[in-house]
């Protein structure tokens, strides 16, 4: 080993800041595109924000394979108007007006009643209320009362069993199996013990079948009808596929994102030899990537979504989930001319719209699953068809995860373990065999 001053030459991948802008925008749906070059306009003030001139932007580029072309659409009409409703607070307050409370205890009722979860439950206790409130225990138990009397009924409940307890009461139940399962055997009835609750209550898995049906009645989120949307509920459609006499056409949708235009009130200081000229011809430079980007993400998009479109043609036809075929994104990748890992984040967290409702773009990508004539199939449709078998089976003897196995390998020729079907099982939010048993059919 010796000091000393060597030259070497070498290659690096490096990561350009255009580059990560690219990336960055590639991935942001178009529901936080708004914020994102809200952002960006607000450290370059070439960057001018334009409402969008209508709901779909043509792109330039015209995909013809199997029919498939890029359009665009008519302007729309507004849709969806936004409603003000009445939330659970000013519902249980206008009842509250009526209530026969002392004033020194309005204080603390209005507490309560801001206590009071989007489900309809109480998220304080008494103890901590009278703690709060320097008064007693007993007092803040009877206001907690005087608030589940109000509707809907189960309002102000502590836990799921005193929920159910409320609507039992409200019924005149008290005297019920249903009642006293929920009061002291509610967990046994989550697992679906129906004979070792027949057991303990002397009486026949069908009576406790039955008094569970008469609980499935009852509502566990008694507030939930005065719960505000919950905007995970919507999703915002990215691109846009229609299908008119047999071909199919794909657009970008941009209804929630605002167009980028150039200040042009800096126009005459770009071309400066000052300062300010200097930062201005850099803003500017940055204006054109950030354009290249966005023009580069309508592209990427729109060619992703051709060629899901052209794999999953049958699915587009039928909107039949046992219709979609095994597709990769390494597949769509090598197909676009483009990296996996740009097709991974193109589609992360997009939505197409179709004609029969909005569809996230990642579910079109499933696992193959081979089949005996050496063919392969989707998860997708390994999915619909356990669901099928689970629908028709013999509720007094549910089909295991085994024998779901053999029957899928017999009726529809799919290899699929049973530890495979356990978990597409979970993932349809079917119940395991034991907790869908019936006693009476």
């Amino acid at each position: 080993m010796e000091m000393g001053l060597f030259q070497q030459q070498s290659m690096n991948l490096v990561m350009t800041t255009e580059l990560r802008q690219a990336i960055a925008i590639l991935q942001v749906p178009s529901y936080e595109l708004t914020s994102y070059l809200q952002e960006q306009a607000l450290e370059n003030p070439l960057i001018e924000i334009a409402e969008p001139k209508g709901m779909f932007t043509t792109l330039k580029k015209s995909v013809r394979k199997n029919g498939v072309n890029g359009r665009s659409d008519a302007q729309q009409p507004l849709e969806h108007l936004i409603i003000e409703k009445e939330t659970l607070y000013d519902y249980l307050y206008k009842q509250s007006i009526l209530l026969p409370i002392q004033e020194q205890d309005g204080r603390i009722f209005q507490y309560l009643l801001l206590s009071v979860d989007e489900s309809g439950y109480l998220t304080v206790s008494a103890e901590d209320t009278a703690h709060r409130f320097q008064t007693t225990v007993e007092k803040c138990e009877e206001l907690i009362s005087l608030l589940q009397t109000l509707e809907p009924v189960g309002i102000g409940a502590r836990d799921l069993r005193e929920c159910l307890l409320l609507q039992l009461q409200e019924q005149h139940q008290e005297h019920t199996i249903s009642y006293i399962i929920v009061d002291q055997y509610l967990d046994q009835l989550a697992d679906r013990k129906m004979k070792w609750l027949s057991t303990h209550l002397n009486v026949t898995p069908q009576e406790v079948e039955a008094a569970a049906d008469f609980l499935q009645t009852l509502d566990p989120r008694p507030g939930a009808a005065y719960a505000p949307a919950n905007d995970q509920a919507y999703l915002y459609p990215d691109v846009s596929v229609t299908e008119e006499n047999g071909k199919f056409h794909i657009a970008v949708n941009e209804q929630y994102s605002p167009m980028l235009k150039l200040n042009e009130s800096y126009g005459t200081l770009l071309n400066g030899k000052n300062a300010t000229s200097k930062f201005l011809d850099d803003s500017f430079q940055k204006f054109n990537w950030l354009k290249k980007a966005l023009e580069q993400r309508k592209e990427t998009l729109l060619n992703i979504t051709n060629e899901i479109v052209r794999v999953q043609e049958k699915y587009f036809l039928t909107f039949d989930r046992s219709d979609m075929v095994p597709l990769t994104l390494k597949e769509v990748a090598d197909e676009i001319g483009v990296h996996e890992s740009t097709v991974s984040r193109a589609v992360k967290n997009k939505v197409i719209q179709t004609s029969k409702g909005a569809v996230e773009l990642k579910s079109f990508f499933t696992a193959k699953i081979f089949t005996q004539d050496g063919g392969s199939v989707s998860a997708t449709s390994a999915k619909s068809e356990i669901k099928k078998l689970v629908e028709n089976e013999d509720k007094t003897k549910p089909l295991s995860d085994q024998i779901l196995a053999s029957l899928l390998e017999k009726n529809s020729g799919l290899s699929i373990s049973r530890r495979t079907v356990a978990k597409y099982r979970e993932e349809l939010n079917i119940p395991s065999s034991s907790k869908r048993k019936r006693y009476t059919s």
